[in-house]
């Protein structure tokens, strides 16, 4: 395992990728002008819904990629291009029923208004397979340019997009829609002659029966694994459109998840980088270098989190020209704080995926999922749309106590992490930050 190379693949990985995100931080004393939390809100929803169904659309296949990869060696590509050909139709028909979804859903007068954002909306659901087989194949044969450089050139086409619409059409929400409609066309093209061509993995449409059966078979219980992440960071947006509270207060809340979810921006970037090594590192159970790998990522997102929050009101002053948005800045700390475990959830989860045990990531992901569609069902109506905030902190923090209580994970995290009490450690360093 080289260092140089970690340090270069997460520059790529991090750094590179989220130049659009400090091209819009940088733009947003001019957006903020042109917007208000209605748009925020419409925009919430929409990336709410849309995240529901496409967390459903893969199917769970993505497990075979990873595992198929390491199996068949040279012969993976037979796999693959299977999976690409189900990506395709599954990705047209989950992104049809997310556009009538949105369409019956926002309390936007015009049928067809509605009906157009369903369908633009929708956009990153009809084409998201080619963007998910980049991101398992690339870092696999680390060649972060390739992914890095295309999502980039796809994020600033979709940035670029918005910029127009918001601050010469001023067409507000629609900015917001098309930014990720753009982006998600313009990427599924660039990854055609990059991930089809260049790695022979064209659309594979022959199956049998018996072929999908043991393809699904371990790979749905992935569903409401991947469900279990929207439940988490988007139920309550979903939970607050049924109880029809006001497109302002979502707006709102929006703009805070969207602020504290930079967060993640380091640590996602890190586990990237490290997936080979993750994989490699406990395939051939060298749990001290797997435990070294956790630490590391453990503390950058303590670190992150904890420098964000005590900056985060001057960077609402420095970079928010909108007195009604600034209101959503403690939401955004609570949101870094709630999601700062997360390198928790990624090395236990290995293990699952490594012994395709794919029933026991239920209880890792979508069970606090559950937990705060709940709980935003319960109290948001009570108490309002700051709640929460704390809900989805809480049900965060519950991940925590997973090693405790399941079986499963009592045996490997103690494998690998060397002792589960050091976890207890983690949620009182946690609580002190916060």
């Amino acid at each position: 395992m080289s260092t140089i190379k970690i340090v270069r693949n997460t520059f790529y990985y991090g750094v590179i990728p989220k130049l659009t995100i400090l091209i819009s931080i940088v733009i947003l004393p001019i957006t903020t002008a042109y917007l208000t939390p209605y748009d925020y809100g419409i925009q919430g929803v929409v990336a709410s819904y849309t995240g529901l169904i496409a967390s459903i659309a893969p199917l769970g296949l993505h497990l075979h990629l990873t595992n198929s990869f390491f199996e068949l060696k040279n012969n993976y590509y037979l796999v693959w291009g299977r999976i690409v050909a189900l990506f395709l139709v599954s990705g047209f028909f989950f992104g049809l029923w997310n556009s009538i979804i949105i369409c019956f859903t926002l309390p936007v007068e015009s049928f067809f208004k509605r009906l157009l954002i369903g369908i633009l909306g929708s956009f990153p659901i009809f084409f998201f397979c080619n963007t998910k087989i980049a991101s398992h194949l690339l870092p696999l044969v680390e060649r972060p340019t390739s992914l890095v450089f295309t999502n980039l050139t796809a994020s600033l086409a979709g940035i670029l997009t918005s910029f127009v619409i918001i601050c010469f059409l001023k067409l507000g929400y629609w900015r917001l829609i098309a930014n990720s409609a753009v982006c998600a066309i313009v990427g599924f093209l660039l990854y055609i002659p990059q991930i089809w061509k260049k790695y022979n993995l064209w659309p594979i449409f022959k199956y049998e029966k018996k072929r999908i059966i043991q393809f699904l078979k371990p790979a749905l219980p992935l569903i409401p694994h991947s469900l279990g992440f929207v439940l988490l960071t988007s139920s309550a947006r979903i939970v607050m459109s049924w109880y029809k509270l006001d497109y302002d207060d979502i707006g709102l809340y929006s703009h805070g998840c969207s602020m504290g979810d930079y967060i993640i921006v380091v640590t996602t970037a890190l586990v990237t980088a490290l997936v080979p090594y993750m994989q490699r590192s406990y395939r051939a159970n060298d749990f001290t270098s797997y435990r070294k790998l956790y630490y590391l990522c453990q503390s950058t997102a303590l670190i992150a989190s904890f420098i964000i929050c005590i900056w985060m009101n001057d960077i609402y002053d420095l970079l928010i020209r909108n007195d009604r948005l600034k209101l959503s800045a403690s939401i955004a700390c609570l949101m870094c704080f709630a999601q700062v475990q997360m390198p928790l959830y990624d090395f236990m989860s290995v293990s699952c995926f490594v012994e395709r045990r794919t029933k026991q990531l239920l209880w890792l992901i979508f069970l606090p999922g559950l937990l705060n569609l709940s709980l935003c069902s319960i109290f948001i109506p009570i108490y309002g749309y700051r709640i929460a905030a704390y809900t989805t902190m809480f049900s965060y923090w519950s991940q925590i106590l997973i090693p405790f209580i399941i079986p499963y994970f009592k045996i490997k995290t103690k494998l690998w992490l060397g002792s589960r009490y050091k976890v207890i450690l983690l949620y009182w360093v946690i609580l002190l930050y916060t």
